[in-house]
Parts: C-alpha cells; structure tokens; sequence
C-alpha cells in the first residue's frame, strides 16, 4: 500500500512539473511577442521592408531595425486565419562571438532543459540547438545558430528565432482553402527529350 501511494505521489509530481515545464514555453524576445498583433512592435519594423516571400504568399516578412545589442532581423505576420498577426521572428545578436553564443546557450538550457536537436556542420562553423517547447496554445519552436563560415545564405554570427510552427501551417491550409490554385496549360517544350532539361 505504502509503495503504491509513493508511486502515485511521484507520478502527480512528474505531471505537475511536466505541465509547468510545458506553461513555461516562450513567447517573447526583446519586447517581440508571438501572437500579438503587429501594431503592437510597429516602431521596431522597416516597413518598406515589408514582402511575401515566393509561394508564401500566406505569410509576410518584415524587417526589423537595429536595436540595442541587436543587428537587425524580421518577424512574419499571418496574412490569412491569423492577419496580422506575429507568428515567427529571427533577430541576430550583434555579439557575434562564440563565447556570447555558449553564454546564450547554457541560460536557455537552464531555464528551458536539453534542446531537442541538433542542426550543425561537421565542420564545425555552423552551430544550431532547437527546442521544441508546448503550451496551452500549442507548439513552440526556439533555435539558437551560431555561423562562422562563408555562406552568403546563412547568417553569420549569433542569431534566435522564435515560432508557433502550427499556426503558419494553419496560414498555409486557409490560403490554399481561399485562393485556389488557377490551372493554366504548361509552356509546351522548345527542345525534344532530354535537351529541354540539360543546361547549354
């Protein structure tokens, strides 16, 4: 008897802090709250900036401004289910260094456990930890990268990024629902066989 009631006092406590581990998942970094409407953080945006990337048409990206030990970023805001609303940002540090990015690591590690993944190169210049984290309004993803290599299409330097990864898939499924692709006849072939596909 005794040890089924200390089985059963363990187990609550094990949900208990599951449940608390899973209310402590993040929503904000720098005064930028997913799921706040974009007003909200208007005077931190390059609104000029403003697009949608190709074949997203669903979402939108806008820029940020520098701001105190911060170099840049973007946010995206829903532009279907969610209008307007913050549904993921990136924001790169202006420390770039790896001593600031194993700093930034062990607070989150801290506070949020062991990342989930690991995303890096055997090479050793690109560094990224994911954390998949839930709360009551769903999933939540946070990545922290750090790059010191020479790939123009990466960042380089220390940067986070921050995501409900569900409600741009909720975008993606209310676009397509509203805006049904238009079927058009493909541009028929100038070449035959093989030629059309191979570069000359």
């Amino acid at each position: 008897m005794k040890k089924a009631l200390s089985l059963m006092l363990l187990l609550c406590l094990l949900g208990a802090s599951s449940a608390l581990a899973a209310q402590n998942a993040p929503e904000s970094v720098a005064g930028i709250t997913i799921g706040n409407n974009v007003s909200t953080v208007r005077s931190l945006l390059e609104m000029n900036s403003e697009t949608s990337p190709w074949q997203e048409e669903y979402i939108r990206r806008i820029g940020l401004k520098d701001m105190e030990g911060y170099k840049g970023g973007y946010i995206v805001v829903g532009n279907c289910k969610r209008k307007d609303i913050i549904l993921r940002m990136k924001l790169k540090y202006a420390d770039g260094s790896m001593s600031f990015f194993n700093k930034l690591y062990g607070k989150i590690e801290k506070q949020f456990g062991k990342p989930n993944d690991w995303r890096g190169n055997p090479f050793g210049t690109l560094k990224v930890w994911k954390w998949s984290l839930g709360d009551a309004d769903g999933n939540v993803s946070l990545i922290l990268q750090h790059f010191s290599g020479e790939d123009d299409s990466i960042t380089r330097g220390n940067s986070i990024r921050l995501s409900r990864p569900s409600w741009i898939e909720q975008e993606m499924e209310c676009w397509d629902m509203t805006h049904p692709p238009v079927k058009e006849k493909p541009i028929p072939a100038k070449m035959e066989g093989m030629k059309w596909f191979m570069p000359y």
